[in-house]
């Protein structure tokens, strides 16, 4: 038996460029959260990103590429002088290689040749590279990603939503037919077929992503029909959130998304792949590309993210469509392209909590396994003063519970840890972070007792309004989108007019099995029903989420400032309208006492321009306003201290001579929100 009291330094010098990590400019939400703490090695997914080997060196004579991407090695990822390439997720053949179905057009036409673009396959004996390209799968296809069925024969699925099938890699592919989503009344942000992103569920279904982070879910094969069952679920929309990739590793799913007009990114985990938990940090910036012997090469851009997969799941490489300056100024026939770039990654360790008793935050003793495997013996590599465990807002900064005792099992170490865990409502599982005896990054993620990936996930679609003239119904339907059997429930139809929230009926909603659902409905006497917004909330149920309420622009919360206009009525809209403006200078202020705020309004594909963001009266960063439709989220912040806060928005600067700026509704995170 061993104990530990003492602390490492070397885990907790932290990465303190956080404050303009996460935007434009100005200072995080989450260091008002953690009052100025940094983010310690670990803390952000980017931190996961290892130096790339040197394939065969580095070279700059006859490759292009401004000097800040030179040197750099030609044979990592696919790139030529001819081409550009555009993303690709590297997939384990049969054959042992590494498959890639990658997009690409004539440089000549320049970046925005891209709607030209064929699918080509290349291979490799490495993740990494070099890779041959052998032939062409698709004449005309943009944005492929590949799905390693389970009997063995391969996917692919393009942004118009069309699917090909092969039985092996390089083909011959086939036509299979075109993705099917069933939006059910949710209200999912255009591109329906285009940038999706899949990953197979524990029971063989599917779940799908499309380019704005909507959730839909098929048990009918890969083509579907796909049901929506959730919207929105990225927190950073403010830079157009796309390009997701999921992954399922170990007891969650992971998600990175790129925000493309900010050159920002996020991450996010889930339990039930449903309800997802934004996390603080970033995935990869321009500091995130580098070599084994210290080279940097810093990109412009970055997106169309995806990952390697080993036989648990876990990321072991990440995958990056990259461009050396602003797309704009890729012309073509110029020494600017793009190319496929692929970094290894730390992988996650196998963790697990012992115990079964349930885990508070007044808990001050955990035991955990730590799992050996090749090339990681635990009871020999770890650096114990290093570790952290806890939940992960705590243990990204630094905090956590300490180890104090250990011992071996076998292979494995089962250590004791103590200390504060910082659990709260948004926590499905804890964090393991810290390093080896020789510095190497260690990483898990360990499931807190009571909490399953296969377990119940109940979901309240929209409410309808049925009927028009004299009396009318409403009708709404609840779902279990998991995958075990739910327990009996409440659930609560709620009405939000001009006066508030009211609750107009209880109902029970019996054990439903997975796919399951029950229809609710009660009639109304309210000839306003078009104006008001109705839903359904699921009482005692608990999510990463948390609880949110929604606020409309009309509730004394918020106060505009300015030459704002309503917008003619519209089902579009939250409570059938919004408000509008196009002066620069005009304001909104929404006072909430909570934890976070969101944003909703239209992000108009042409006419959008911008917002300076200003959290509790300081500047945060100036946000775009472009690419979604109506009721989109525009923000969200982050984790905020328990307490009274003020979100702002005032109209910012043109962006490409456009001002116009729209608000439709806020919404507010607190534990007062929690339906009993």
């Amino acid at each position: 038996m061993k104990k530990y009291w003492f602390i490492s330094a070397a885990l907790l010098v932290g990465i303190c460029g956080s404050v303009q990590a996460v935007g434009l400019a100005g200072r995080s939400p989450s260091s008002e959260a953690l009052a100025g703490k940094c983010f310690v090695r670990g803390g952000q997914f980017k931190d996961l990103i290892l130096p790339a080997p040197i394939v065969d060196g580095l070279e700059s004579e006859g490759l292009w590429g401004c000097e800040k991407v030179l040197p750099r090695d030609r044979d990592n990822g696919i790139e030529d002088n001819e081409w550009c390439y555009w993303g690709g997720n590297p997939i384990k053949g049969k054959d042992g290689k590494y498959h890639i179905a990658v997009c690409r057009w004539p440089e000549k036409d320049g970046h925005w040749g891209w709607p030209k673009s064929e699918v080509a396959h290349c291979v490799s004996d490495h993740p990494i590279g070099p890779y041959v390209l052998t032939k062409i799968l698709l004449k005309k296809g943009h944005n492929p990603e590949v799905m390693k069925m389970p009997d063995g024969s391969f996917a692919m699925h393009i942004n118009t939503g069309d699917v090909y099938t092969s039985d092996q890699m390089p083909g011959p592919w086939k036509l299979a037919g075109r993705i099917k989503i069933n939006a059910r009344g949710l209200r999912p942000k255009m591109y329906k077929g285009s940038n999706l992103t899949t990953e197979f569920r524990p029971d063989g279904s599917i779940l799908l992503m499309r380019k704005r982070g909507d959730i839909a879910i098929s048990n009918n094969g890969v083509l579907g029909a796909y049901n929506l069952v959730s919207v929105d679920n990225f927190h950073r929309i403010s830079g157009y959130a796309e390009d997701p990739v999921v992954w399922r590793s170990l007891h969650q799913y992971h998600c990175i998304y790129n925000c493309a007009m900010d050159r920002q990114s996020g991450y996010m985990r889930s339990l039930d792949g449903i309800h997802w938990k934004n996390e603080e940090g970033l995935p990869y910036d321009t500091s995130s590309t580098f070599y084994t012997d210290g080279t940097k090469n810093e990109w412009y851009k970055f997106e169309r993210p995806k990952v390697v997969q080993d036989k648990l799941g876990r990321a072991t490489h990440l995958s990056l469509a990259v461009i050396d300056i602003n797309k704009f100024e890729d012309e073509g026939n110029d020494i600017h392209s793009s190319k496929n770039l692929i970094q290894p990654l730390v992988v996650e360790k196998q963790v697990s909590i012992i115990d079964n008793d349930p885990i508070s935050a007044a808990t001050k003793t955990i035991a955990v396994r730590i799992k050996a495997e090749d090339g990681f013996n635990p009871q020999k590599d770890l650096d114990m003063a290093s570790l952290r465990f806890g939940a992960d807002l705590l243990v990204n900064h630094g905090g956590g519970c300490r180890a104090v005792d250990s011992k071996a099992e076998g292979k494995d170490l089962v250590i004791t840890f103590e200390g504060e865990n910082g659990l709260s409502r948004f926590d499905f599982d804890f964090k393991l972070l810290g390093q080896t005896k020789s510095g190497e990054l260690v990483i898990g993620y360990a499931l807190l007792p009571g909490q399953s990936p296969t377990a119940a996930a109940l979901v309240a679609l929209p409410v309808k309004v049925k009927g028009k003239d004299g009396a009318k119904s409403l009708e709404g339907i609840i779902e279990n989108s998991g995958l075990s059997v739910s327990e009996p429930v409440q659930a609560i139809l709620k009405e939000h007019s001009q006066t508030g929230w009211k609750e107009l009926k209880r109902f029970e909603i019996p054990a439903l099995k997975p796919y399951g659902n029950k229809t609710v409905s009660m009639k109304i006497d309210n000839p306003d029903a078009n104006a008001c917004e109705y839903s359904i909330q699921i009482v005692d149920q608990k999510t990463c989420e948390g609880f949110w309420r929604m606020v409309d622009d009309t509730d004394d919360s918020v106060e505009f400032s300015g030459s704002w206009i309503q917008s003619k009525p519209g089902s579009n809209y939250y409570m059938n309208h919004e408000r509008t403006s196009t002066k620069t200078g005009d304001s909104v202020k929404f006072t909430f006492t909570g934890t976070k705020a969101r944003a909703y309004g239209t992000l108009d594909q042409k006419k959008g321009g911008t917002f300076d963001v200003y959290l509790d009266g300081r500047f945060i960063e100036t946000i775009v306003l472009r690419w979604g439709g109506p009721m989109s989220k525009l923000y969200q912040t982050r984790l905020l201290p328990e307490g009274q806060h003020t979100l702002e928005f005032k109209v910012g600067e043109k962006f490409r001579e456009c001002s116009d700026a729209y608000i439709d509704a806020f919404a507010f995170e607190s534990p007062a929100n929690e339906i009993r």
